[in-house]
């Protein structure tokens, strides 16, 4: 029962809290991001900071693009811990995208009901049962949808902003290190998605154009630059290339449409995802089918979150994320630490996302 009720707590978040949405200014809008949190001990710590410091400042809304759980641990349940998060930011609205802690690397462990392997694409069906089974918010203010088939996908408005969620996540986007699954069947099940994927930004960005949209933000978990193998970069992931030593870019298929939407969009566009320790803040940076296809109005946002340290290093920076984006500047997009003040660009890298 405590799992339903918490289940349940996460759905209807967004609704209790739609009386309270501050009025939405047209071209300007701030809001928190949090991800890859809670790995540990010191995360938690970090967090029981972190969500006092979020509901004094009152977002309209939380973007959490994924990684509730450390990619060493047993997947199961959600946490207390992130139940306790969705339950301590009420009723601000939180939208959720899943990172590759919570399906695509479960089958790093044995499944304790089977002793068998977990299976990555049974772990995301269940992501889907108990977080994207009913809408986050219902206010027909957020003109809130999801995609029929890809739940977790979804879309809503708030000013004169379309923000979009997609699935796309580490272990080059769940294409690496299938353990759990038949190679040939997830590979299948990978191009799958990325083909709605595809299908679901030229929707938001059509949406965005019938509307008149000023921008389009777009979340996601993964890193498409960083955690990207240099070799691999700009190859295909073809049917042909089913095992698990093969070489490709997962992500190029959606990064190369992502590219060409937003340079047909013409106005603003923000990436923000998790994923990887540096925290940045860059434009025009994000390949599409090569080093040159590229969109100069498309800024990318590494957000912090991803933080370690080992016996002569640290990396990253532990903490969640302030975003204000103001279109009436120059530098549209600005963020910051909310605990630390860090400001994108002051982290140390760190190794390959976890």
């Amino acid at each position: 029962m405590k799992r339903l009720a918490a289940v349940a707590l996460f759905l209807t978040l967004g609704v209790s809290g739609c009386a309270l949405l501050p009025k939405p200014q047209p071209d300007h809008v701030d809001f928190v991001v949090i991800n890859d949190t809670p790995y540990d001990d010191t995360d938690r710590a970090m967090l029981a900071k972190a969500i006092p410091a979020v509901r004094d400042r009152n977002p309209p809304f939380i973007l959490h693009v994924g990684d509730i759980q450390s990619g060493g641990e047993v997947c199961g349940p959600p946490d207390d811990a992130f139940a306790r998060l969705v339950s301590d930011l009420k009723p601000i609205p939180l939208f959720y995208t899943p990172g590759d802690n919570e399906w695509t690397d479960c089958d790093r462990k044995d499944d304790p009901a089977t002793g068998r392997r977990f299976s990555e694409l049974a772990r995301l069906d269940i992501l889907r049962k108990r977080f994207f089974a009913a809408p986050a918010v219902t206010d027909a203010k957020w003109r809130y949808v999801q995609q029929r088939d890809m739940p977790e996908n979804a879309r809503f408005d708030y000013g004169r902003f379309v923000f979009v969620t997609v699935n796309l996540t580490a272990t080059n986007n769940a294409r690496d290190s299938v353990m759990g699954d038949d190679v040939s069947a997830a590979a299948r099940a990978a191009d799958q998605r990325d083909a709605r994927n595809i299908d679901w930004l030229k929707a938001a960005f059509a949406h965005a154009r019938q509307r008149g949209a000023a921008a389009v933000v777009i979340a996601t978990q993964a890193d498409m630059i960083t955690e990207m193998k240099p070799d691999a970069r700009f190859k295909p992931c073809t049917d042909a290339v089913v095992d698990n030593k093969r070489l490709c870019d997962g992500f190029l298929s959606v990064r190369s449409a992502l590219i060409a939407d937003a340079r047909a969009f013409g106005k603003p566009v923000f990436l923000i995802h998790g994923d990887t320790a540096p925290f940045t803040l860059t434009q025009g940076d994000l390949p599409g089918s090569g080093t040159t296809d590229k969109a100069s109005n498309l800024w990318r946002l590494n957000t912090a979150g991803d933080a370690g340290a080992d016996t002569d290093k640290s990396w990253g920076v532990r903490d969640v994320t302030a975003v204000s984006i103001d279109l009436r500047k120059a530098q549209p997009i600005s963020a910051h630490g909310l605990l630390t003040g860090e400001i994108p660009g002051r982290e140390t890298p760190g190794p390959e996302a976890d």
